[in-house]
């Protein structure tokens, strides 16, 4: 998403297919950030000490269309402290597709404390059907 969070450090607590939950243990400050977007426009909320200045205050508005994911209809990620919350459709490599359940992971692969990293897939497994 090229903001606050690097989410392959995410460790997951629960997941639903193209949402997920878990403990950020890369965060280090206090402090809240947020991302949403429709269709690559986005709005960008950090409140965080150290942060980039956004042009409204603490948010900003950008376009993200193109790149590396191409185009997501729907994204959203929020961070605050040590837990993030994000979600995408169609799922992408920030925000693969999984189930888990209070910390077990049982799709794509299965393991407990599972990192958002170990789940990402090819980009082409996104692409299909």
């Amino acid at each position: 998403m090229g903001d606050a969070v690097d989410e392959s450090k995410i460790i997951l607590c629960c997941a639903v297919c193209c949402a997920n939950c878990g403990i950020y243990p890369a965060c280090d400050s206090p402090g809240c950030s947020g991302k949403i977007g429709l269709c690559g426009l986005n709005i960008e909320m950090c409140c965080k000490p150290g942060a980039p200045f956004l042009p409204c205050l603490c948010c900003g508005p950008k376009c993200e269309c193109g790149g590396e994911d191409g185009c997501t209809i729907m994204k959203a990620q929020q961070q605050c402290c040590c837990i993030s919350c994000q979600g995408a459709f169609p799922p992408n490599e920030e925000v693969p597709l999984a189930v888990t359940i209070l910390g077990c992971t049982l799709y794509p692969n299965a393991g407990c404390c599972v990192s958002v990293k170990s789940l990402t897939m090819d980009r082409s497994d996104y692409q299909q059907g």
